[in-house]
């Protein structure tokens, strides 16, 4: 586990350390999770299949975090922008052995949910991801109790590359830097050309894919049962991570706003959820 650097007030947290964030959330309190009960003593979760062009717009998603000032509809689809904070300054965390940098304020991005739960199912987001260091584009299932699973996007910073990274958390034992991958992807810059990103989740294993090709396997009995399995919905969203020393370092930030030229925004193409008709009553 990596050290935790500055202070937590965020929901949840990523690859290396906790975060200091407000960014993707998660509220259970908008939306209960719908099941119908079988007679096998499983319950199926209300799950629609999606296809989202979001160059037509946001039908089926619900803004959680952010104002339409922070996003856009393009003929690309889905702009999501992260807007500088009125004011910051950028800080030495004197407690940490190499002094890390963090801003005592953070920029504001959106965050989108599906309307619907998953419980088990796939999903695909095609994507550009935000270019700058320590702006933080993310996909991912979150679930009312906890259980997540992740891909981060990471902007480059002045000394390292943008990164694809994958994560997944067991709510009922959140552990942080233990369950965190970084993966090379090939086919150009991650910022600059859209590639398409896939949660494929079943009872027994998770993969990530990117273009279709498996970067990573997690299978249940690998977790030794600290395995997410409940009801969760797609979020998709920017976020500042320069508010904390050590995610700013994970996020290849802090983000120094007075340097940076050009707006810091992601692009989401589309996205497609594919319901598994053995755990969810699937809506079509």
């Amino acid at each position: 586990m990596v050290k935790k650097y500055g202070s937590s007030t965020g929901f949840y947290s990523l690859l290396l350390a906790p975060i200091s964030i407000k960014g993707l959330i998660f509220i259970s309190s908008i939306y209960a999770a719908d099941t119908t009960p079988v007679t096998d003593n499983k319950q199926l979760t209300d799950c629609k299949n999606y296809h989202t062009d979001f160059s037509k717009g946001t039908e089926g998603w619900v803004e959680i975090r952010g104002a339409k000032n922070n996003w856009q509809i393009t003929q690309d689809g889905l702009k999501l922008i992260l807007v500088p904070p009125s004011a910051y300054t950028q800080l030495i965390d004197k407690e940490t052995p190499d002094n890390l940098k963090y801003n005592d304020a953070e920029g504001d991005g959106p965050t989108f949910n599906a309307t619907t739960l998953m419980h088990y199912g796939r999903f695909s987001a095609t994507l550009k991801s935000a270019k700058t260091g320590g702006a933080v584009t993310a996909i991912i299932l979150i679930a009312d109790d906890k259980d997540e699973i992740d891909f981060e996007l990471l902007g480059k910073g002045q000394e390292e590359a943008e990164d694809v990274q994958s994560n997944y958390f067991w709510g009922q034992r959140i552990v942080y830097g233990e369950n965190g991958a970084s993966h090379k992807i090939e086919g150009g810059l991650i910022s600059e050309v859209f590639h398409t990103y896939t949660v494929d989740w079943n009872f027994d294993r998770i993969q990530w894919l990117v273009d279709g090709n498996v970067v990573r396997t997690k299978t249940r009995n690998e977790t030794k049962g600290e395995y997410p399995s409940s009801p969760a919905r797609v979020q998709i969203g920017l976020w500042d991570g320069s508010g904390a020393s050590g995610t700013a370092q994970w996020a290849h930030g802090p983000i120094s706003w007075n340097q940076t030229k050009d707006a810091v925004s992601a692009t989401i193409k589309e996205i497609k959820i594919e319901c598994d008709p053995e755990y969810n009553n699937v809506i079509h």
